[in-house]
């Protein structure tokens, strides 16, 4: 069954990129853009759709925009830096914590990590919180926030700052969206999501934030196939290697918080897929695993119909 799986998720990845490439091309001139803007994250996501944008279109038809802000992980930044500099393409980069200072966002959230010891203490924080909710605990709090299903007691007592929460992190998300749009038009360039089919599947984005875009080049692809996508076309290693992780507040992987690999995670979502019966997939993970991918589709769909209207 496993086994099945992974061959299924198996790629070429020339013949992907040669895909995407024609993809990009067709629409960039569909839509009658200039070029692409792209926020560049320094993540697997944003650098693998970097690579393919220029080579598509030519270094001089990409902008990158890094967009930093207090809680940003330094590692983050300089690969995303070193991504635009191997490419050669054109970058902007802004520091966005004035802003968000503005806002009040760093008033509703945690404190800022100044020290390793600080990172440390969060970790262990965050590894303790999630112990709390259980198996799965990110899959929890999203199907609890649409009301698919409760918290447990002990995070219902914290359910104000479970929303504060909310708000501080999205309202990163939707800040840079927002540059990258004023960008995107001025220079009548399509703004390029980088969302993967994983994270789009089980609700890990936003629809007003990393889910707003002309163009979503990676969305056809699991996690683990654009990985395979990546090293196959050069994105360097010190990306294709690291964790990934929504860099919101201390740069915590989200396998972390999913309980599961993306390479479990993208075969149970293929195998929910294929019709594969569910009772086989608990090779893979548990019976709770499923099910708390099943309402991470839940949340996905939801949210994708978002917003909800009469019509």
């Amino acid at each position: 069954m496993e086994n099945d799986l992974k061959n299924l998720l198996k790629i070429n990845a020339q013949t992907e990129k040669k895909k995407i490439i024609q993809f990009i091309k067709k629409n960039i001139k569909q839509l009658n853009k200039n070029g692409a803007v792209i926020g560049l994250s320094g993540g697997l996501d944003s650098s693998t759709c970097a690579y393919l944008l220029t080579e598509a279109l030519g270094k001089n038809k990409v902008l990158g925009l890094i967009l930093p802000e207090r809680d940003s992980a330094k590692i983050n930044m300089e690969h995303a830096r070193m991504v635009a500099k191997n490419l050669g393409i054109k970058t902007i980069e802004i520091d966005i914590s004035e802003i968000l200072e503005k806002i009040g966002v760093y008033k509703v959230g945690p404190k800022e990590l100044k020290t390793k010891a600080d990172i440390e203490d969060f970790r262990k924080l965050h590894k303790r919180v999630n112990k709390t909710a259980g198996d799965y605990p990110i899959f929890k709090r999203l199907a609890a926030g649409y009301g698919i299903e409760k918290l447990p007691i002990l995070l219902r007592l914290f359910s104000k700052r479970l929303h504060k929460t909310s708000a501080f992190i999205f309202t990163k998300i939707r800040t840079r969206m927002l540059y990258l749009y004023f960008y995107a038009y001025q220079h009548n360039y399509a703004l390029i999501g980088t969302l993967d089919k994983s994270e789009f599947s089980v609700g890990l984005f936003d629809v007003h934030g990393d889910g707003a875009c002309d163009l979503a080049i990676l969305r056809h692809l699991y996690k683990s196939q654009i990985k395979e996508l990546a090293v196959g076309i050069g994105v360097p290693q010190e990306i294709t290697q690291k964790q990934s992780s929504g860099d919101a507040y201390g740069n915590t992987p989200w396998e972390e918080s999913m309980g599961m690999t993306y390479k479990q995670l993208d075969q149970i979502l293929l195998g929910l897929e294929k019709g594969y019966p569910e009772k086989k997939l608990t090779q893979i993970v548990d019976v709770k695993g499923i099910e708390s991918i099943k309402k991470g589709k839940e949340v996905s769909e939801l949210i994708r119909s978002s917003p909800l209207a009469l019509d």
